[in-house]
């Protein structure tokens, strides 16, 4: 599969893995911002994705960063329809204030392929026994 990915700013550093393991395309700050305890914020990556139909990008915390820093990611996601610039939302939970410079990993992109479901109106969802 392809994502075709536009660069919006010069100065944007290109989504990539980390790795051939990895699951995730790793998401990059495009510029320097300094978040402080308790504050949220949107950081631009100054990058645009072409999801293809039929498959979403989910938008998760990079493991080291989140359970180190505690820098929460809102989680959010990039659709097929979606063209415009990728951010991501930044919660900082500790007491100290976080600096992200220009170029560091800030999320990952995990790709997931999608499925619609049927849905079917009903009277009774029937039980599940439960221990």
């Amino acid at each position: 599969m392809e994502i075709l990915i536009k660069r919006l700013h010069e100065e944007a550093k290109l989504p990539a893995y980390e790795s051939e393991a990895g699951p995730g395309i790793d998401l990059y700050a495009l510029h320097e911002v300094t978040i402080t305890p308790g504050q949220r914020v949107t950081i631009p990556t100054g990058v645009a994705m072409a999801m293809p139909v039929g498959y979403v990008g989910l938008i998760w915390g990079e493991n080291a960063m989140v359970t180190k820093d505690t820098i929460k990611v809102t989680h959010s996601f990039v659709d097929s329809g979606y063209r415009d610039e990728i951010e991501v939302e930044l919660l900082n939970t500790s007491s100290e204030p976080r600096t992200f410079v220009a170029g560091e990993r800030i999320a990952q992109l995990l790709v997931q392929h999608i499925h619609h479901a049927h849905l079917i109106q009903a009277e009774d969802l029937g039980g599940v026994e439960t221990v």
